[in-house]
């Protein structure tokens, strides 16, 4: 097994993937890195789980946009991330609230 280290907000984290595939989850480490980075920019420091987390509803969101075919204008500006991550933020607290 191959394994790549990650930077997550000045974090390390040792993740284990199939042999050869180290420079893919590197990759995809590195875009999860600026994304956080982004959040803290635009929004402060936070705990590091409500960062990873945060991140992580970034990226579902936008792969639910993409698997419902609704095309994507190119890379987004951070205000718009942070009104699609409010939204997303919106619809959670309605559902914990159901």
């Amino acid at each position: 097994m191959g394994q790549a280290v990650l930077s997550v907000s000045g974090r390390q984290y040792r993740i284990t993937c199939r042999d050869g595939d180290e420079p893919r989850v590197v990759g995809l480490g590195e875009e999860i890195a600026a994304r956080a980075e982004n959040l803290t920019r635009s929004l402060g420091p936070m705990p590091e789980s409500q960062l990873l987390v945060m991140t992580a509803l970034m990226l579902a969101d936008e792969l639910a946009d993409a698997r419902s075919g609704t095309p994507s204008s190119g890379p987004v500006p951070p205000m718009v991330d942070i009104t699609r991550l409010t939204r997303i933020v919106e619809r959670l607290e309605r559902l914990a609230s159901a």
